[in-house]
């Protein structure tokens, strides 16, 4: 619940710092979202390194990827518009953003298919080539966004620069903590159902610590500011390999290559999930069917077709 209020909260943070600070929906949602949101898989990734559990790492970072691109689909249902989420959401930003995630999907699909014998620091070229992608598209990102209009700050607006920045730490420190209590119970739940690190972590757990995204995603959708929803999905989505990189370094060793097929099979459902949603964004249909666009709803045929697979072959 604390989780849930707070990130109702940054909605409304961000949206102000967005504004007041000049930073545009896209550039500071990506920025800002993709790392508060994901407070919970940084404390994960970085615990379940030091503790060896590569599975639950890959598992909660790729798995977590593709359960939350599929959220989009409550987004979708939740949406009061008769258009679909996709064409609301559309634009040149999101589309970009869309495709920087297919590239960084692309090169951990590669990582666990060519076993990497280079490894800077104990991670993998790829894994550094993840990070240099990341932050590329956030400068592209920036320039894009350049001669878009900026948004005027709110008359009677509740927060100052000072005060918007003490909301952001406050609401950080509440989203690690409940992370790493997240963190600390895995692995007893895990043992107790006797439970594939790999199929926990991208279930369960994934959608656990997805509840950030759902919060502030809803109150963006009820305000209709939808610019944000895609900074904080695929934008999040975006910055959740980046953190292979320091698990690999704690673990000194390239943690894609090591975890085995089911993270090619996620790496795999992330890109065809997401790829369904750009080409949504891309067409920019009009119509729904029975509350949802036609994107959502192959989203949503393969996403259960996937996961499915994916309890059988992580046994």
């Amino acid at each position: 619940m604390a989780i849930w209020y707070f990130c109702n909260k940054l909605s409304d943070v961000v949206e102000y710092v967005d504004a007041a600070f000049g930073l545009g929906d896209a550039f500071g949602g990506t920025l800002i979202l993709s790392v508060i949101t994901n407070l919970p898989e940084i404390a994960i990734a970085v615990s379940g390194a030091i503790q060896r559990n590569y599975d639950l790492v890959a598992g909660n970072l790729l798995g977590g990827i593709a359960l939350q691109t599929m959220l989009l689909i409550i987004f979708d249902f939740a949406n009061k518009s008769p258009h679909p989420l996709s064409t609301l959401i559309s634009s040149k930003a999101g589309i970009f953003q869309g495709i920087s995630l297919l590239i960084i999907l692309s090169l951990c699909f590669i990582a666990g298919i060519y076993k990497e014998t280079t490894t800077p620091l104990g991670a993998g070229i790829s894994v550094w080539l993840v990070l240099i992608v990341w932050v590329s598209s956030l400068f592209y990102l920036k320039k894009i966004q350049k001669n878009s209009h900026s948004k005027v700050i709110p008359f009677n607006t509740k927060y100052t620069k000072k005060t918007s920045l003490w909301w952001l730490a406050g609401i950080s420190v509440i989203v690690l903590f409940f992370g790493v209590l997240l963190e600390r119970s895995s692995d007893a739940i895990t043992n107790h159902f006797h439970l594939s690190g790999m199929f926990f972590g991208a279930t369960f757990l994934a959608f656990v610590t997805s509840l950030p995204e759902i919060s502030s995603g809803l109150e963006f959708l009820k305000n209709k500011d939808y610019e944000p929803i895609i900074s904080d999905i695929f934008g999040g989505n975006g910055f959740l390999p980046v953190l292979f990189l320091p698990a690999s370094i704690i673990a000194n060793q390239n943690i894609i290559t090591n975890v085995g097929y089911s993270n090619n099979f996620l790496a795999l459902l992330s890109i065809l999930l997401a790829s369904i949603f750009i080409l949504g964004m891309w067409r920019k249909t009009s119509k729904k069917y029975a509350k949802l666009g036609w994107d959502n709803w192959l989203m949503l045929l393969i996403g259960i077709l996937g996961f499915t697979i994916l309890y059988y072959i992580s046994k």
